[in-house]
């Protein structure tokens, strides 16, 4: 009898030990919330991919910007530059100034006489 109840309160102990109902149903709503958080992490993940690669081209968009920014400044300060050459040919061409100066003639406020085009 002795053997039977030390058995028996073996047993008792390992039953005490073990989860109940309640860790059981405790578990499944773990894993219901494990699975719909990992659904939102995988939907999260696709979105960060997308946002990323939209940032790339934009980030190529803007390089491409710069670099027509670049070539425009160019050829307008090129064209700038030859109107420039152009006005001071055609100065030095309409004749040397009479006071025999390379600078423009100024009298009274401060007008050039020479005509500008």
């Amino acid at each position: 009898i002795q053997e039977k109840e030390k058995l028996y309160m073996e047993l008792k102990n390992i039953l005490a030990r073990q989860p109940g109902p309640e860790v059981a149903e405790q578990l499944s709503i773990y894993q219901a919330n494990l699975r719909e958080k990992t659904k939102q992490m995988k939907s999260m993940a696709s979105e960060l991919n997308m946002y990323q690669a939209q940032v790339n081209e934009y980030k190529y968009e803007i390089e491409r910007l710069v670099r027509e920014l670049g070539d425009m400044k160019r050829k307008y300060f090129d064209t700038k530059r030859r109107e420039q050459q152009e006005r001071e040919k055609s100065i030095k061409a309409i004749g040397p100034n009479t006071n025999g100066s390379t600078q423009p003639r100024f009298t009274g406020g401060g007008f050039s006489l020479l005509q500008q085009p």
